[in-house]
């Protein structure tokens, strides 16, 4: 039960740096240059952004490995609580 536990919260880690990563390589780059270019009273201005597939999905493995890590290691310190305060239970 655990490493289904670790799998939907690397999935749903996943999921959102990916969604973070998207949102900032795109929504920032544009925004930083209309920003730049209406400071400096240059007009409207204009910028553009592209993110490829390939870095979406890296960000994704990313937040896999960080969210199934961070759940399997938070599950296993609270089992290996449980056994310690068990004085009849084997701690490995």
């Amino acid at each position: 039960m655990i490493y289904v536990k670790a799998l939907i919260v690397g999935a749903v880690g996943g999921l959102f740096l990916a969604v973070l990563w998207v949102f900032a390589a795109l929504w920032l780059p544009v925004n930083i240059a209309i920003l730049r270019s209406y400071w400096q009273n240059e007009g409207i201005g204009g910028a553009s952004a592209t993110v490829g597939s390939g870095s979406i999905i890296l960000a994704g493995l990313v937040g896999f490995a960080a969210g199934s890590g961070w759940s399997v290691r938070r599950e296993r310190r609270r089992h290996k609580g449980d056994a310690r305060r068990d004085p009849h239970a084997r701690v490995p």
